[in-house]
């Protein structure tokens, strides 16, 4: 049975890296089965439709765009 506390920041910074091709599928998979309590087949399968090359960006897993700060004239 999954967890019900589990931090939806963490999930979200796993789907991040999964995204941003720095961990695999099969990485991602175990952190997140042991996070919830997952089986590690169905969390795999999660992260599978994150691909690093697919349709997905890092804004639209988190929601929003980490802007840069803008420089000051002068």
């Amino acid at each position: 049975m999954a967890d019900t506390e589990t931090n939806y920041e963490q999930i979200t910074n796993l789907m991040v890296e999964r995204v941003g091709g720095y961990a695999s599928a099969k990485t991602q998979a175990k952190e997140l089965s042991e996070m919830t309590g997952l089986d590690p087949e169905i969390a795999e399968a999660f992260f599978k439709g994150l691909t690093a090359r697919g349709a997905n960006r890092k804004s639209d897993v988190r929601g929003y765009t980490k802007k840069k700060p803008r420089k000051k004239r002068g």
